[in-house]
């Protein structure tokens, strides 16, 4: 749900997700767009809203893949937010995203960027490991739905993933405790195909 995986969509393929998150009522959500340009790249913007009990709006966040082989690719986040790092990684693993690992690295363009999408923090306030390691998988439980399992250097998520069809799933997901939240939190969302 939070790993980037190897697959491209297809040329002039579109895919569009919403997110929310939270630990007893959602207070953040997560809308994204994906469009693949050719058949091997493919661009994505990403825009969090704050539902309740945050006040804090961000800036849209760009992101990019690009698949080198079929089971290789290169990835990047660009982050305008004030205090957050750009994230650039190196994908490898099986084709169909059954695992998924990652090599990357946090780029600060100023002292003042602390944070990162991707990234270990080895305390609350501690700024973002300047190299991280990704990891995902996916295991199908039957024929629509799959086991997805996250990291992100700093968070962990247990998921599942259920396909109606080709255009619509539903995710749910676990967030298990982390350095920045001391709890567990809840994500539900959709994916959209076009």
């Amino acid at each position: 749900m939070i790993v980037p995986g190897l697959d491209v969509l297809s040329p002039g393929g579109a895919r569009a997700a919403i997110h929310m998150v939270g630990e007893t009522e959602f207070n953040e959500a997560t809308f994204k767009g994906v469009f693949a340009f050719s058949d091997d790249s493919e661009v994505a913007i990403v825009k969090r809203f704050a539902i309740r009990g945050k006040d804090e709006q961000t800036e849209p966040l760009f992101a990019g893949k690009y698949k080198v082989r079929p089971n290789m690719a290169v990835a990047a986040v660009l982050d305008p937010n004030d205090g957050y790092q750009d994230s650039v990684m190196l994908l490898t693993g099986m084709p169909g995203n059954r695992v998924v690992l990652g090599l990357g690295t946090n780029i600060a363009m100023n002292p003042d960027e602390k944070k990162a999408s991707f990234g270990r923090y080895s305390q609350k306030s501690a700024e973002v490991d300047p190299v991280f390691f990704i990891m995902g998988a996916s295991l199908n439980l039957d024929i629509d739905t799959k086991l997805t399992i996250d990291y992100s250097g700093n968070d962990f998520v247990l998921g599942l993933r259920h396909a109606f069809d080709e255009a619509l799933s539903l995710d749910f997901g676990l967030y298990t405790p982390s350095k920045i939240y001391d709890r567990h939190r809840f994500i539900v969302g959709a994916n959209f195909g076009f």
